[in-house]
């Protein structure tokens, strides 16, 4: 399928440059050409996302299966009592088929020399989280497997230099990444551990969020993502699945940076693809350069959902999901939420541009509008 579009897109590049080559004299068949030219040139744009949209499905998929080749082991669905459960900077994602393939740590188990294992917190494509104790510095921490081992020396460094930029963001509402812990074939990260609930589980439980706790949430998280920009760090992949709250309300963003270096450490590829297709800017589905405003357009789908209830779009294929945010303009928040006030629907909506240009800097500049 991808070739085919691939195919179909030089045609119309092909077309474009013709038209190009060939300005014609008489002003009304000029004009005719260059409307042709402009609707070549939107499809070809159409088509590339098109392109960009099923290379992430296919790069979610590779992800999936590096994932399960590395594995040890058969774990069953983890399962929790709501009122017990305490989790870290984690996703947990279900197998399609209702189990998955982990990197398999036993309770009492010592890792590297020094960190006990206490219980399973969750897990993702990339493996499992752990609460381990400590013994070096006698606290609690995550442990978090990125996968078997590394491919190859290469792909190792781009690991490191992406979890050493990560680790530069210190601040409140950042979940602290404290180091690198290769152990036999496995290598993990050891990070603070935050008793609470992912924001994706409290949106699960009770819907839209009051307009007064959305603002303190959301004014949390740009706080912690205005840090990462400060610091050179663009996260990449914002949603609510990658937000803890503790039990005072307290916003935390994990996994900053580590979208790109877990995907970089699997594999190597060419217009990399990085996101969550619910929260991704235009230019991610496109396989473009991305910086700070990639994350301002993430915080933008995510402010959508707290406030409205679900994210600005839906589909039922990633591709379709994607292609949206290329193409489509969200509905208005207040058609939605009529008692949203004015600057809160014009701060999402500018945050949302599909021109990257148009929408604010950065999260500091966001968080300003939002709570004006």
């Amino acid at each position: 399928m991808p070739v085919a579009i691939v195919g179909i897109t030089q045609y119309y590049k092909y077309k474009m440059a013709q038209l190009r080559g060939r300005p014609h004299e008489d002003p009304k068949q000029l004009e005719k050409e260059r409307e042709e030219r402009k609707q070549l040139e939107a499809r070809v744009q159409n088509l590339e996302s098109i392109v960009c949209s099923v290379d992430l499905e296919l790069n979610a998929r590779m992800n999936r299966m590096l994932a399960a080749q590395s594995g040890i082991g058969l774990l069953p669905p983890h399962r929790a009592d709501d009122k017990q459960q305490a989790l870290s900077p984690t996703v947990a994602t279900p197998h399609p088929h209702g189990s998955m393939l982990a990197m398999a740590l036993q309770p009492g188990q010592k890792i590297a020399g020094r960190y006990i294992i206490q219980r399973e917190l969750g897990r993702g494509g990339m493996g499992a989280v752990y609460l381990a104790a400590d013994e070096k510095l006698n606290e609690r921490v995550a442990l978090k497997i990125i996968n078997a081992g590394m491919a190859d020396a290469g792909a190792a460094d781009r690991f490191r230099r992406e979890v050493s930029a990560a680790r530069k963001v210190t601040h409140q509402n950042v979940i602290r990444i404290h180091d690198i812990i290769d152990d036999g074939p496995m290598v993990l990260l050891s990070m603070e551990y935050v008793a609470g609930t992912t924001l994706a589980d409290y949106l699960g439980r009770v819907g839209a969020l009051r307009i007064d706790e959305a603002r303190n949430i959301l004014g949390q998280i740009c706080d912690g993502v205005a840090a990462a920009h400060a610091a050179g760090v663009v996260h990449r992949d914002l949603k609510p699945g990658n937000i803890l709250i503790d039990g005072e309300k307290r916003a935390k963003v994990i996994d900053f940076g580590l979208a790109k270096a877990t995907f970089m450490a699997g594999m190597t590829a060419t217009g990399l693809i990085i996101g969550t297709p619910e929260y991704m800017a235009p230019e991610q589905v496109r396989g473009l350069a991305q910086d700070a405003r990639t994350d301002v357009y993430s915080l933008g789908a995510l402010s959508y959902h707290l406030f409205v209830g679900r994210p600005p779009f839906a589909g039922e294929t990633p591709i379709a999901i994607g292609f949206a945010h290329v193409t489509e303009t969200p509905r208005s928040p207040r058609a939605l939420r009529p008692e949203l006030p004015e600057s809160v629907e014009a701060a999402i909506m500018r945050a949302l541009e599909k021109d990257a240009g148009k929408r604010f800097a950065d999260a500091a500049e966001f968080k300003a509008a939002l709570l004006k």
